[in-house]
C-alpha cells in the first residue's frame, strides 16, 4: 500500500468533511500541520488570529451559526491553555468543535521538556473525544473518528499531535470513502405525542419555553402555538426562532428577561419545554404543575423539572404531530391576559427606546441599530450589559442570527462571533455589540478582521466600568469595588490598525453616525459613551434582589458615607418591575 505523511492525511480528512478553514496561531509543535496546510492554501484558509482564545471562540460561533464543525489549532503548552475558553463555550452550548493541538516531540515526552503539558488530562473535562497520536497511528481514521464523535455527541474533540510523528509516513488510506453523514434525531413515538396532546387539551393556562433545539422547526413551532393559542418564552440563545414581533412571543426568561414571561410562567398550569435543558430552575414554575419536555437527548428530559410526558426526538416532527392531534383553540383567556401584560411591557420598552436624555442611554443606541439592521443581519452579542440591551431591545426576525456565549457566558465573545459571521456569510451584515470591558479582552483581534478584510460594525458601549458587575454587586448588597477603567478611545484604536472609527457622546448625531458606520465596507468600531448608571434591571425584581439593593443603599450611607442618587434607578421604574 502506498504511503503518505501523517500531516497530509490529517488535512485530507478535514477536506473529506468539507472543512475549508480553521483559526489558530502557527508554532513549533504544529509546524508539520501548518506545512501541510500551506500546500492546500488555495482550497483551505488559515485565519491567523492574534490570540488563541479568539480562535476557539470564533470556531464555536461559526458552528452556532452554520451547524458545521468549527476547527481551531494551537501549539501545546500555552496555546492549548488559551484555547480552553472557547472549548468550554462549545461544550456548554452543545456544539461540535475540533481542536488540533501540538505537543512536544514523542522522543522528549515525559522529561518535562519545554512547554510540555499533559494535554489529555487537561482536556478530560471539556472533550467528548481525545487522542494523542502514537507512532504508526492511522491519522486519517483518527481525524475522521474525532469529527464524527464531535457531531454525534455535540461536543469538543481534541487530536494531540507530537510534531515529529506527523512528519512520518503512514499507510495511505485517504482514498477510502468517508461516511460524513451527520446524525439525525429519531422521530418521536406516537404514544408520547398522544399523551402530550391530552395534557395540552386539558390545560387552561399552558406556556411554552423554547430553546435552540427548536431552531430547525420554526414553521412547525409557529403553526402549533397558533393552533393551541399558547404564549411562548425563549431562552437567550433561542432569540430569532420565533420573530420578536410575533404576538405570542413574550420574551426571554430570567434576570434579563421580561416581566411578562415571569408572571406568565408562574401563573401557568402546564409547562411545555422544547429543545432546552434550561438551567435556571428558580425561574421555572414554583408550584407543582403538569409538564411536557421535548428533546433529542434523553438525559435532558426531567433533569431540571418534574416531567409528566417526555417526547424524545425531532422537534420538527413533534410539533407537526402535536398540531394534528390537539384540539385547535379559537380563544384562550390566559393568552389574552398575557398579551395585555405584554402590551404594558412593550409600552415601557418603547419609552426606553425613544429616551433622548443625556448621558446617552444604551436603549436609545439599540433603536438606532434597529433602524439600520438588514433583514438577514447577524448580531454577535457579548456578555455583560450588552447582553441585556441587545436581547431586550433589538427587534429581530427569523432571518436574523443572534449568537452569544449562552451557558458559559464568557466575556470577549462579541468580536470573534462577528469575525466568524463574515467568514460564514460574507455577503451578510455582521454587527457586534459589546461592552468596553469585554471588548478590551480581545481587541487585538480587530487587527485580524482588518487583515482578512472582514467588514463588520462593532458597537462598544463605553461606560469606563464593568457595569454588569457593578449591578451584580449592588443587587447582592455589596459595595462597588474594582470595576472602573481608565478612558480609552476605541475609535482611534480602530484607525490605528487600519479600520474605521467613530465616537458618539450623545443622541444629537447618533442616528446619522450609526447609519454611516453600518454602511462601511471595512471593519468599523463605534465608540459609544453610554450612561454609566443605566441599570440593567431584571424584568421582574424579586424580593431577594430588592432586599439586596436596599442593603447596598444602607451600606453606601453607613460605610462609604455617600449615596449617589444618580446610581439608583427611578423609583417609578423600580416599582413597575417589583410590584
Amino acid at each position: 500500500m502506498a504511503q503518505i505523511k501523517a500531516n497530509e492525511a490529517l488535512v485530507k480528512a478535514l477536506q473529506a468533511w468539507d472543512i475549508d478553514h480553521l483559526y489558530g496561531i502557527p508554532g513549533d509543535s504544529v509546524d508539520a500541520v501548518v506545512d501541510s496546510l500551506r500546500t492546500v492554501r488555495d482550497q483551505f484558509k488559515f485565519y491567523h488570529v492574534r490570540h488563541e482564545e479568539v480562535a476557539s471562540l470564533a470556531a464555536a460561533s461559526y458552528t452556532k451559526m452554520t451547524g458545521k464543525i468549527g476547527v481551531a489549532l494551537s501549539i501545546g503548552g500555552p496555546g492549548i491553555v488559551h484555547l480552553l475558553n472557547g472549548m468550554y463555550d462549545a461544550k456548554m452550548d452543545n456544539v461540535p468543535q475540533l481542536i488540533i493541538a501540538g505537543q512536544t516531540n514523542s522522543t522528549l515526552l515525559g522529561i518535562k521538556f519545554f512547554q510540555e503539558t499533559n494535554i489529555s488530562k487537561m482536556v478530560d473535562d471539556v472533550a467528548v473525544y481525545r487522542h494523542q497520536v502514537q507512532k504508526g497511528d492511522n491519522v486519517f481514521e483518527i481525524t475522521n473518528e474525532a469529527i464524527r464523535t464531535a457531531y454525534e455527541k455535540k461536543g469538543v474533540s481534541v487530536i494531540i499531535c507530537p510534531n515529529d510523528l506527523l512528519t512520518q509516513k503512514i499507510k495511505d488510506t485517504t482514498k477510502r470513502a468517508v461516511d460524513t453523514t451527520k446524525p439525525k434525531p429519531a422521530s418521536p413515538k406516537f404514544k408520547s405525542i398522544k399523551k402530550a396532546a391530552k395534557l395540552i387539551d386539558k390545560a387552561k393556562k399552558p406556556v411554552m419555553l423554547i430553546g435552540l433545539g427548536t431552531q430547525n422547526a420554526k414553521d412547525e413551532l409557529r403553526e402549533f402555538i397558533e393552533a393551541a393559542k399558547i404564549p411562548v418564552i425563549h431562552t437567550l440563545p433561542a432569540k430569532t426562532i420565533l420573530p420578536d414581533d410575533h404576538p405570542y412571543n413574550i420574551g426571554n426568561l430570567g434576570k434579563i428577561g421580561t416581566k411578562t414571561s415571569y408572571q406568565t410562567i408562574q401563573d401557568a398550569d402546564l409547562l411545555i419545554m422544547a429543545g432546552t435543558n434550561y438551567p435556571y430552575v428558580n425561574y421555572l414554575p414554583k408550584k407543582n404543575i403538569k409538564a411536557i419536555q421535548m428533546d433529542t437527548n434523553e438525559e435532558n428530559i426531567g433533569a431540571r423539572f418534574k416531567i409528566n410526558v417526555g417526547i424524545l426526538g425531532d422537534s420538527k416532527v413533534a410539533f407537526h404531530q402535536l398540531t394534528e392531534n390537539i384540539k385547535h383553540v379559537a380563544k384562550r383567556p390566559f393568552l389574552d391576559k398575557t398579551l395585555e401584560r405584554k402590551a404594558v411591557w412593550d409600552k415601557w420598552m418603547t419609552q426606553d427606546l425613544n429616551n433622548n436624555k443625556s448621558p446617552l442611554r444604551p436603549e436609545r443606541l439599540m433603536k438606532a441599530i434597529n433602524d439600520n439592521l438588514k433583514d438577514d443581519a447577524i448580531i454577535s452579542a457579548d456578555v455583560g450589559t450588552s447582553t441585556v440591551w441587545s436581547t431586550r431591545y433589538l427587534n429581530l426576525s427569523v432571518n436574523n442570527k443572534f449568537i452569544i456565549s449562552s451557558w458559559l457566558g464568557t466575556m470577549g465573545c462579541g468580536l470573534p462571533g462577528a469575525m466568524a459571521a463574515k467568514i460564514a456569510y460574507p455577503k451578510r451584515q455582521a454587527v457586534a455589540i459589546t461592552g468596553d470591558g469585554a471588548f478590551q479582552m480581545v481587541m487585538q483581534d480587530f487587527a485580524t478582521a482588518v487583515q482578512y478584510d472582514l467588514p463588520m460594525t462593532i458597537f462598544v458601549l463605553n461606560n469606563k466600568q464593568l457595569s454588569f458587575i457593578k449591578y451584580e454587586q449592588q443587587a447582592a448588597g455589596e459595595l462597588e469595588y474594582a470595576i472602573d477603567f481608565s478612558d480609552m478611545d476605541h475609535a482611534k484604536f480602530a484607525e490605528a490598525v487600519g479600520g474605521k472609527g467613530y465616537v458618539v457622546r450623545d443622541a444629537s448625531r447618533l442616528d446619522d453616525i450609526v447609519e454611516e458606520a453600518m454602511a462601511q465596507d471595512v471593519p468599523t468600531i463605534v465608540d459609544v459613551h453610554v450612561d454609566p448608571n443605566a441599570a440593567p434591571l431584571p424584568g421582574k425584581i424579586v424580593n431577594e434582589e430588592a432586599f439586596g439593593y436596599s442593603k447596598w443603599a444602607y451600606r453606601s450611607i453607613t460605610e462609604d458615607k455617600n449615596l449617589d442618587f444618580d446610581q439608583i434607578p427611578p423609583i417609578s421604574v423600580a416599582a413597575k418591575r417589583f410590584l
